[in-house]
């Protein structure tokens, strides 16, 4: 699998991969549990009845199956997942390590004595597993229960109270504590980490990370031995009968062999397909739809294709010379009218000194029993406001027969305006979601109107 690095490792130093391969592994590992919870969670909302559970549980299921497949990549290629991705592998620190032989002819002379040294220990093998998947779960649940205490914290809700019994003043002492530790620890882990690398750089060190340096592993390049090692455990995993076997085979030793024959050994050959093969090739697809979406190339495609527009749209038809004037003209007689709202310590509406201040929804502040009375009576003032402004434009006289028609039509047309214009802003004229109509009491049921208090 070391094929789809996009490095040639014959070029390169085969005991010490570059910084940037080392990067770019840990950056797709990154990328691995929230590809996989973006599929998830699409799924879940097509099918909630058989996903929801999965998708509210994902976090210890990734966890369970990434520790999975990430042991099987440990046990038998001696790296992780992404790290076998890119033809990397760890080694247990031996003295042909330090620098005082050459491993590279040793490795080439003896390899099955060089590598059966530089195996992975159980307790290396475990931490890798903590730090591939243990520390990307720990370090999520740690950083939400953070957030939510630390607001808790901040705002004095984590104080132990003599209400409480004991055990619920330990928790919140606890809490109390963890709030106040984990900036540091988690600030010292990226310290430690950073030092590391530093190291790394500077050949002082073949460990990239604070855990790979205290529990004594190094990178290296896989080699042929690597390959050929895995090649064959397949045939040492089918049973082998003994030479000396003279007596036929038992009921139970039949059953054994048959199940090893045709049960275990292909579902063992269907998980090493799907661990060696499938999940390569997701991988690949996985960075391939990165760099098409980040890259131009898919744009250019599309072009190419047809299916996107070479030219610019032309501008809508500007409007006529007369409209445009019209408008100007309206606008410079609003802008006459209308003087901008300043506020001040005075009621817009009373225009005296707040005594009991209140906000509403667009902002402002009136006297409360001000704008609840005029809230209240709003359709009221606006259908005045509306007929005074029709009588001072109405400068034609009427006949009697006319002017009786003209206010029946106008008294529907009040009915109208009263509902569609009252509650609104007395300043903005904007509507106020707080302000309905009751068509059953024909009258306004206000909310939002909110007291401050300074």
């Amino acid at each position: 699998m070391e094929y789809y690095s996009s490095l040639d490792a014959s070029q390169l130093d085969s005991e010490r991969p570059t910084l940037f391969e080392i990067i770019s592994s840990n950056q797709l590992e990154a990328l691995l549990s929230p590809s996989l919870r973006y599929i998830l969670v699409h799924y879940a909302s097509k099918y909630p009845r058989y996903l929801l559970k999965i998708n509210n549980r994902f976090d210890e299921i990734n966890l369970f199956f990434r520790g999975f497949i990430e042991w099987y990549f440990l046990k038998y290629w001696q790296g992780s997942f992404t790290e076998n991705f890119y033809g990397l592998k760890r080694v247990n620190q031996t003295p042909l390590s330090q620098g005082d032989y050459n491993s590279n002819k040793l490795t080439s002379v003896v390899p099955s004595m060089v590598e059966e040294r530089r195996q992975l220990t159980t307790l290396q093998i475990l931490v890798s597993i903590f730090e591939v998947t243990g520390v990307a779960y720990l370090s999520e649940k740690m950083n939400y229960s953070y957030e939510v205490w630390y607001t808790k914290y901040v705002t004095n809700q984590l104080n132990t109270h003599e209400s409480n019994t004991r055990e619920e003043n330990f928790k919140i002492q606890l809490k109390r504590k963890f709030v106040q530790i984990y900036p540091y620890l988690q600030s010292a882990y990226r310290l430690g980490n950073f030092v590391t690398i530093l190291l790394y750089l500077s050949g002082s060190t073949k460990s990239p990370t604070l855990l790979t340096y205290l529990f004594r592993m190094n990178y290296s390049r896989l080699n042929q031995y690597d390959y050929s090692k895995n090649d064959s455990s397949v045939a040492e995993l089918n049973p082998k009968t003994p030479l000396n076997e003279i007596a036929p085979p038992t009921g139970f030793e039949w059953l054994l062999r048959f199940a090893n024959t045709n049960i275990w050994g292909p579902a063992l050959n269907l998980i090493k397909f799907i661990l060696g093969t499938f999940f390569p090739g997701a991988i690949f697809t996985l960075k391939f739809l990165e760099w098409w979406n980040n890259s131009d190339f898919s744009s250019k495609l599309a072009k190419n294709q047809g299916n996107v527009l070479d030219f610019t749209l032309p501008p809508p038809s500007t409007l006529t010379a007369a409209l445009s004037a019209s408008r100007k003209v309206v606008q410079e007689k609003k802008k006459k009218g209308r003087k901008p709202y300043v506020s001040g310590k005075e009621c817009p509406l009373c225009k005296k000194e707040l005594s009991n201040p209140a906000i509403i929804e667009t902002g402002y502040v009136f006297d409360y029993s001000c704008i609840y009375n005029y809230l209240e009576k709003s359709h009221i003032i606006v259908s005045k406001k509306a007929e005074s402004k029709k009588k001072e434009l109405n400068e034609k006289d009427y006949s009697d027969d006319d002017e009786e028609e003209q206010q029946d039509e106008e008294a529907e047309e009040v009915t109208k305006i009263d509902i569609n214009k009252g509650g609104r802003c007395p300043i903005t004229g904007k509507k106020l979601l707080g302000c309905r109509w009751n068509a059953i009491r024909e009258e306004w049921d206000i909310e939002g109107i909110r007291r401050l208090i300074f």
